[in-house]
C-alpha cells in the first residue's frame, strides 16, 4: 500500500465565519442606527465619510500603522514570556514557590492604574506604551499556560520516564505540543486584552503630532483628538476601526496558527508515509525479542502522604509470564502498578524491592514499559512517531527503529494508520498503539492498568485475543483488571487483592487460546474459586477498616 495524504476541505467552516461576522456587521450598523436616533450621535454615513476623510489624508493609515506596531511589538513581548513562565511555574516546583506568588501579585494591579507611573517612569516615549501592553499580554497568557502546564495528566508524565525521554525532548516534544492549544488560547486573549491597552495607553500623556515621533499619533489619540475638537463623527470612526482591527487580527492570528500547525503535521505526514513505503518496500523481518526477565517484588509499600494503601508485599512473576490483579474498586490496584514502576511525587512514596532479573529497581526508566484504560499516547503525534518515540530519544539506530516500528504496526493492524494524527485513533487503535509504544521500547515489565476497561464488549474481546498473540510470552507482565474473566483469560497466575495475605492462583491453560479456554471445564472451576476469594478478601477488608485504625482516604486508595 502507498500512503497518499488526505486533502482537507474546509468550505463549509468558511462559510460559516462570514455569515457570523455578516450578522455582526448588520447588528453593529443596526446599533449605530439606534443611537444616532436616541442621541444624536453620527449616522452610519457619516461615520463611513469621517472615516473617508480621515483616509484621503493617510491620517487613517498612519494611525493604523503606530497602533498595530505598539500593539504587536508588546504582545510579542509580553506574549512570549508569559508562555515560558507558565512552563516554568506550571512544571517546576522551585519556580512555583519562588515566582507564583509574586506573578499573581503583579497580575492583580490593573494596567490602567499603572498608566501614571508608566508617564512618571519612561515619559511620553514608546517604552511606557509597550511596557503597559507588555504588562497585560504577559498576565492573562502567564495564568492560562501554567494552569495548562500543572494539569497536565500524571499519566503523560509517567509515560514519558518510561520511554527514557530526556529534558530536551521533555520540554519540546511533549510539554509544549501537550500545552499547545491552551498556549494559543493565551496568546489569543492577550491579544485582544493588549488592543484595550493600545487604547488606553494612546489617549493618555500625548500632544499635537510632531515629526520624528510616534506618541502622537495612534488610533486612540486621534479618538482623544477628535472627542476635544467636538468631531463625532472621527471619534466612532476611530470606534470602529478600533473594532475592525480587533476582528481582522484574531482572525489572522487563528490562521496563520492553523497554516503553520498544519503545514508543520503535513509535512512530517509526507515524511512518514515516504519512509513507511520505503521500510516496508525491504520486506518483513521477524523481530529479535530479548530474553524475558523475571520480576521480584518483596516488602513493597505505597503510601500517599504516609497513609499506607500496600503494606508488606511480594510476590515473584517469571519470565514472558502474565500475572493479573483482581479486587473491587479503591483497594489499591492502581497504586500497586505505581509503586511496582517507582512512579512516585511529592504525594505517593515507595518503599520496599523491586528486582528484575536480581537489579534493584530504584525509579522509573527504560526497563518498564506502562499502559493505562485511557491509553495516553502522544495525540499531536503521528501514529509512526508514536512508536519510535522512545527510541529516538534513546539515539537507538535509525534503520533498527525504523524496521521495529513498520514490524509492529504491521502486527498490530496500524500500518496503514502510520502516517495519521495518533488523536484522530477509535479507542481499540489507541490501545493498540499504546502497547506498541511500550514494546518498541523494549521493556524488561509491562504494567497494564485495565487497558480494555473502557472499550465495547466487541472491541475488548478482540484486544484480549490479540494480547495473547502479540504481547504474551514477549515481556514479563502484571496486568490490573476489575473483571474476573478477563483476568482469567489474560494472566497466567491471578492475584487476589494487593494485600501481603492475598491469595494468588495459578491458571494452567494448556497452550489454549482465550476462546478455547473460555469454553474449557477448568475455566469455569476457576471463576467460582477466584469469586470466593475475592468475596473473602473484601469481608476481611470490611472487618479490618471496622476495628483498624483510621487508613487512607477513600480518594487516596483511588488514586
Amino acid at each position: 500500500m502507498v500512503f497518499r495524504m488526505p486533502q482537507v476541505k474546509n468550505r463549509r467552516k468558511g462559510k460559516f465565519v462570514v455569515l457570523k461576522y455578516g450578522f455582526a456587521v448588520c447588528f453593529s450598523f443596526a446599533a449605530i442606527e439606534g443611537l444616532a436616533r436616541i442621541s444624536g450621535l453620527p449616522n452610519s454615513a457619516a461615520i463611513i465619510r469621517g472615516m473617508a476623510i480621515l483616509w484621503a489624508d493617510g491620517t487613517l493609515v498612519q494611525d493604523i500603522e503606530v497602533s498595530v506596531a505598539r500593539w504587536l511589538i508588546g504582545w510579542a513581548i509580553g506574549g512570549l514570556m508569559g508562555v515560558a513562565l507558565g512552563l516554568l511555574t506550571g512544571r517546576l516546583w522551585a519556580a512555583e514557590i519562588v515566582l507564583e506568588g509574586s506573578l499573581v501579585l503583579l497580575r492583580a494591579i490593573p494596567f490602567i492604574s499603572l498608566v501614571p507611573l508608566a508617564l512618571r517612569v519612561f515619559g511620553l516615549a514608546e517604552t511606557g506604551k509597550i511596557f503597559l501592553i507588555a504588562w497585560a499580554s504577559l498576565g492573562i497568557t502567564w495564568l492560562v499556560v501554567h494552569r495548562s502546564a500543572q494539569s497536565i495528566p500524571l499519566q503523560v508524565v509517567w509515560r514519558a520516564k518510561s520511554l527514557g525521554v530526556g529534558r530536551r525532548s521533555w520540554i519540546f516534544r511533549v510539554l509544549i505540543p501537550t500545552c499547545l492549544r491552551d498556549i494559543q488560547s493565551g496568546l489569543r486573549a492577550a491579544l485582544s486584552l493588549g488592543l484595550i491597552v493600545v487604547a488606553v495607553a494612546e489617549l493618555s500623556g500625548v500632544f499635537e503630532r510632531s515629526s520624528g515621533y510616534w506618541w502622537s499619533g495612534g488610533i486612540g489619540y486621534r479618538l482623544f483628538r477628535s472627542t476635544d475638537q467636538g468631531r463625532d463623527d472621527l471619534m466612532m470612526a476611530s470606534v470602529l476601526t478600533f473594532a475592525i482591527l480587533g476582528i481582522v487580527a484574531d482572525q489572522v492570528f487563528i490562521g496563520v496558527w492553523n497554516v503553520i500547525r498544519g503545514t508543520a503535521f503535513d509535512l512530517r505526514s509526507r515524511t512518514v508515509a515516504r519512509l513507511a513505503n520505503h521500510v516496508r518496500d525491504l520486506g518483513r523481518r521477524e523481530l529479535e525479542w530479548p530474553v524475558p526477565s523475571m520480576l521480584k517484588v518483596s516488602g513493597l509499600i505505597g503510601s500517599y502522604n504516609s497513609n499506607v494503601v500496600i503494606k508488606g508485599l511480594g510476590f515473584s512473576v517469571l519470565p514472558g509470564l502474565t500475572m493479573s490483579v483482581i479486587g473491587p474498586s479503591g483497594c489499591g490496584k492502581t497504586t500497586l502498578l505505581r509503586a511496582v514502576g517507582h512512579f512516585t511525587d511529592g504525594v505517593f512514596e515507595v518503599a520496599g524491592e523491586v528486582r528484575v532479573d536480581g537489579p534493584l529497581q530504584t525509579g522509573p526508566g527504560t526497563w518498564v514499559g506502562i499502559v493505562l484504560q485511557d491509553a495516553p499516547v502522544f495525540e499531536h503525534m503521528t501514529v509512526w512517531d508514536n512508536v519510535i518515540f522512545g527510541r529516538r530519544c534513546q539515539r537507538q539506530r535509525p534503520e533498527e527503529t525504523n524496521r521495529i516500528a513498520w514490524t509492529l504496526l504491521s502486527d498490530f493492524g496500524l500500518n496503514d494508520l502510520a502516517p495519521r494524527r495518533a488523536e484522530r485513533l477509535s479507542g481499540g487503535q489507541r490501545q493498540r498503539l499504546a502497547l506498541a509504544m511500550v514494546l518498541a521500547n523494549r521493556p524488561s515489565v509491562l504494567l497494564l492498568d485495565e487497558p480494555f476497561g473502557a472499550l465495547d464488549a466487541i472491541t475488548r474481546r478482540e484486544l484480549q485475543d490479540f494480547y495473547s498473540v502479540h504481547v504474551h510470552g514477549k515481556v514479563t507482565a502484571v496486568f490490573v483488571t476489575h473483571d474476573l474473566e478477563e483476568a482469567l483469560l489474560i494472566g497466567d497466575s491471578v492475584r487476589v487483592s494487593v494485600q501481603a495475605d492475598g491469595k494468588t492462583f495459578e491458571i494452567d491453560k494448556n497452550g489454549l487460546s482465550p476462546r478455547e479456554w473460555e469454553l474449557a471445564a477448568g475455566f469455569a472451576d476457576q471463576r467460582i474459586g477466584l469469586i470466593r476469594a475475592l468475596e473473602e478478601s473484601h469481608a476481611f477488608a470490611g472487618r479490618r477498616d471496622l476495628s483498624a485504625e483510621p487508613g487512607p482516604t477513600e480518594s487516596n486508595r483511588q488514586a
